[in-house]
C-alpha cells in the first residue's frame, strides 16, 4: 500500500526555543490550498498519568500548584517517561514519587493527545490497583501541596461540576471509570 501524501506539507522546520522539558518549533508549511504559512507547536517527551485506586474505590489525587494559572489543582499523579524507561516503569516511578503509592497491579487504559494541534504530548494512561503501600510523603515539592484520597464517584462528580478541570485527569478518570463499569 502506497503512503499517502500529508495534507499539510512541511517545507522547513526550526527550533525557536528548547529546554529539558519542551521544544518549541516553527515550521513553514504548504496548506492544501497551495498557500504557504507557518505552523507553531510544542514537542514534549512521552508522559504517563495514573489513576490509583485503593480497595475502597478511592482515587489518589495530588494538589499541585500550576504557575501559568496561579492556582492549585487536584490532579492524578503524572510525569515524563525517562529515556530507556517503559511507560509502565515510568508510571510506577511517578506514582511512588508524587503520591507515595506502591502498587501490585497496573493496567493500561490507552493513551491520549493532550492538546491536538498545538502540543504533541502522548500521554499513556494507567489504572493502578491492589495498592501494596501508601507512604504519605513529606511535601517537599515546590509544586505538590498534598496528596489525598477521594471516592471515585466524587471525583467523577467534581469533573462534571468543573471542580477538576485538568485535561489529563479528566480523560484518565473517565477512561478508568468506564473500564471499571464494564467489568
Amino acid at each position: 500500500m502506497k503512503a499517502q501524501k500529508p495534507l499539510i506539507q512541511q517545507l522547513t522546520s526550526k527550533v525557536v526555543y528548547k529546554n529539558p522539558w519542551i521544544t518549541v518549533k516553527e515550521d513553514t508549511v504548504r496548506w492544501p490550498s497551495g498557500k504557504e504559512g507557518i505552523y507553531g507547536y510544542v514537542e514534549i517527551p512521552k508522559t504517563v498519568g495514573i489513576v490509583a485506586l485503593d480497595d475502597e474505590q478511592n482515587v489518589f489525587l495530588c494538589q499541585q500548584y500550576r504557575y501559568i494559572f496561579q492556582q492549585f489543582n487536584w490532579e492524578i499523579p503524572r510525569g515524563f517517561v525517562n529515556q530507556g524507561e517503559t511507560t509502565l516503569e515510568a508510571a510506577k516511578r511517578e506514582l511512588q514519587e508524587e503520591a507515595g503509592v506502591t502498587v501490585q497491579d497496573m493496567e493500561p487504559l490507552g493513551f491520549m493527545w493532550q492538546s491536538v494541534g498545538l502540543i504533541n504530548e502522548e500521554a499513556h494512561l494507567f489504572l493502578a490497583h491492589h495498592i501494596k503501600a501508601f507512604q504519605p510523603k513529606q511535601v517537599d515539592s515546590d509544586e505538590i501541596k498534598k496528596v489525598a484520597k477521594f471516592p471515585l464517584e466524587e471525583v467523577v462528580e467534581k469533573i462534571k461540576a468543573n471542580e477538576i478541570t485538568d485535561g489529563l485527569t479528566v480523560g484518565a478518570v473517565l477512561k478508568a471509570y468506564e473500564f471499571l463499569k464494564s467489568r
